[in-house]
């Protein structure tokens, strides 16, 4: 799914109405990607290589970037020690590992290695987010979840 698609999950979703959870959740639901495209983005800057259309394509360290920010072992790890160090749950994390199971089914061509570093295995999936249908339906229903909370709320 589109990063900035998942930033608009994560604020149509988001449980409480208030500007610190808002930013949290947006911030959660693109982290998985905001990790790896800085790097993606250096690296094609400088080698003025062609944006990889798929893992064969793609450099062997850009695999392992996105998978450790994709996977749902890293996830639990970080979920579970930030939790305990922090000595209250991290809710807003819910919002990573959404980004995660949203992926998981709707990604062809940068399969998620969801198990990482434990398995390499790579769901294939159903569909594309990136075919125009999915594409436009990633940004729409958020959209209207948005628009539909914000209307009520200032119907009240």
């Amino acid at each position: 799914m589109n990063t900035l698609a998942h930033g608009l999950w994560g604020a149509a979703l988001v449980p409480k109405q208030n500007k610190n959870w808002l930013i949290k959740a947006v911030i959660f639901s693109m982290l998985p990607d905001l990790i790896w495209l800085p790097f993606m983005g250096t690296y094609l800057l400088f080698t003025k290589n062609p944006i990889p259309h798929g893992w064969t394509d793609a450099p062997i360290w850009f695999f392992q970037i996105y998978s450790l920010a994709h996977s749902l072992v890293v996830w639990l790890t970080v979920f579970v020690l930030s939790s305990f160090v922090l000595k209250r749950i991290q809710w807003a994390q819910l919002f990573w590992l959404l980004h995660i199971l949203i992926d998981i089914p709707g990604h062809t061509h940068f399969t998620t290695a969801f198990l990482y570093p434990i398995s390499t295995y790579q769901y294939h999936g159903h569909f594309s987010w990136e075919a125009n249908p999915a594409l436009i339906l990633s940004f729409m229903i958020p959209s209207i979840i948005i628009s539909v909370r914000y209307i009520t709320k200032k119907a009240k």
